[in-house]
């Protein structure tokens, strides 16, 4: 509980509202979450860590707004290849830095990005045995994974992620977090990687909306996950981002993916901020899927 004080009261006043409102409406489930999260930046970055974490916050902040304001006006997402945003995001260690802080923080400053976390709670680890071998498809920092072995610390993860500075973020936090030892994260293209044996689970947090072919990752899942395997995908849609492609505007649209790669959808979440502007065409979403590996054209 003192580190998410400490970050509550340490937050610049101006970003610190929603995420207040959201902490009062979710204060059990936010300090749970927060206060590991910050236990573990804490060991990663050193004294320093609220600043760099709050920097990193309103760095990330500004620039989701300042896009999707672009995004009403424009009504397309600014960029559409991987290449276009490779140099000003991926190549650029000081961003990435930003970036990745900031996307680590709205796991639970975030009230619609917290709710998909409860809903991996309650619609995916349960799901899952006490024990097996997850792969986390593009794991970022590998928040996905640390949090599925917070719940899960009998089972491994193998994180795979085309960023060597994301893979280098993961095996520090997996470090700080307690769970290197079942943990492994290593460079490698998420959507051509095919492991010798299957895995239990999938996951695949917010990678779909970076590619320009999200149906490949389908296809990937499908690949590594065994035969009756559950898969948790996230996805963005209608929020535009500097390094998101790939334009998703309809929930049935990941449906139809989900399906036509052969998985049953088991269940869904679709959130987005309570607070964004009615009058807006657009509304950011996040939305979760538990999905199942079918056996045959039904089930």
């Amino acid at each position: 509980m003192g580190r998410t004080k400490a970050f509550l009261k340490s937050m610049n006043p101006l970003y610190a509202k929603s995420i207040n409102i959201n902490y009062e409406r979710n204060s059990l489930v936010f300090e749970d979450l927060a206060d590991d999260m910050l236990d573990w930046a804490e060991k990663s970055l050193g004294k320093d860590y609220l600043n760099i974490l709050i920097k990193g916050y309103i760095h990330f902040v500004n620039d989701v707004n300042r896009s999707q304001q672009q995004y009403e006006k424009r009504k397309e997402y600014k960029n559409k290849s991987y290449e276009e945003v490779y140099d000003k995001v991926y190549n650029d260690a000081q961003y990435m830095e930003l970036y990745h802080w900031g996307v680590y923080i709205t796991t639970f400053a975030w009230e619609h990005h917290l709710n998909l976390y409860k809903y991996f709670m309650q619609y995916f680890i349960k799901e899952l045995d006490d024990d097996g071998e997850l792969l986390d498809l593009g794991s970022g920092s590998g928040i996905w994974s640390l949090l599925f072995l917070r719940n899960k610390n009998n089972w491994h993860t193998n994180g795979i992620d085309i960023s060597d500075y994301s893979v280098s973020t993961a095996q520090q936090l997996s470090k700080s977090s307690g769970y290197f030892d079942n943990s492994s994260f290593i460079v490698e293209d998420a959507l051509t990687y095919k492991a010798a044996d299957e895995f239990d689970a999938v996951i695949s947090c917010f990678l779909l909306e970076h590619l320009e072919t999200p149906e490949k990752l389908f296809s990937s899942i499908a690949d590594n996950l065994k035969t009756g395997g559950i898969a948790f995908i996230t996805a963005a849609l209608t929020a535009a981002e500097i390094d998101h492609i790939f334009e998703f505007k309809k929930e049935s649209e990941l449906i139809d993916l989900a399906e036509a790669h052969g998985f049953r959808v088991i269940s869904t979440l679709s959130e987005g901020p309570k607070n964004h502007p009615r009058e807006n065409i657009y509304l950011p979403r996040s939305m979760a899927l538990v999905l199942k590996k079918k056996a045959n054209s039904i089930w």
